[in-house]
């Protein structure tokens, strides 16, 4: 067998998180009656996603993300004054109930069981939350190892939170593979690491690194299945 293990990312990877930033948006606007367009919910998602690029590139801490997030965001869209943190963590109460899985995930997880792979898990993420909504989507027995960047104190594609999980698996770097949806935390992190990746692409983004090259890049998880099938050949 080429590989022994599969790290696998979680949002977006295994649980669509898409959905699950909906869901949580949605809750936290209407329990305050915050008027949320279409529009604004587009900003939010771009907004967030430069508060964790900044992140990952260890700009920012995840505390300070947490109190940013949504202080700055109501502020400069909606003009309310809030407190950050108090309003991030009720974001995250909704936030961590929702579970929906991308199409094909168990099915696959079942499949690399069988192949005798060992599962394992590496998120940019709190550690209560990730196991919780992981547990809620009923695959959390699937996996022998679970860290999150709240554990391992770096994140993605930092080379210590890798340090820190290898340092928690029996499995070494040459015989692992990376599953994950992110270019510039898992997929990169991963290469920084001499780690072989998997780029699950399933949203049709465009590499705009040209020097990265994932070992595999997959649309979907049947392509994943078949892969696993021809033992990555």
């Amino acid at each position: 067998m080429r590989y022994k293990q599969i790290i696998f990312d979680v949002d977006d990877t295994l649980i669509d998180f898409a959905d699950t930033e909906n869901f949580a948006l949605h809750s936290l606007f209407n329990s305050h009656k915050w008027p949320l367009t279409s529009d604004l919910q587009r900003q939010y998602h771009a907004y967030n996603q430069s508060l964790w690029r900044d992140l990952e590139l260890g700009r920012i801490t995840y505390d300070e993300l947490s109190e940013k997030c949504f202080r700055v965001f109501l502020k400069q869209n909606l003009g309310l004054t809030v407190d950050g943190t108090e309003i991030m963590n009720e974001y995250r109460s909704y936030f961590g109930e929702t579970h929906k899985l991308l199409p094909g995930v168990e099915d696959s997880l079942k499949f690399a069981k069988r192949q005798g792979y060992k599962l394992t898990i590496l998120s940019n993420g709190e550690k209560y939350m990730q196991r919780h909504r992981l547990e809620l989507a009923g695959i959390k027995t699937y996996f022998d190892l679970i860290v999150t960047s709240e554990e391992a104190q770096y994140s993605k594609p930092n080379s210590h939170i890798f340090d820190y999980f290898f340092s928690r698996t029996e499995i070494g770097p040459s015989e692992t593979i990376f599953f994950g949806d992110g270019l510039k935390s898992d997929i990169l992190g991963a290469s920084l690491y001499h780690v072989d990746s998997i780029w699950f692409n399933h949203r049709h983004r465009k590499n705009t690194i040209t020097d990265l090259k994932p070992r595999f890049e997959v649309e979907t998880y049947p392509e994943f299945i078949n892969l696993m099938r021809h033992d990555f050949a």
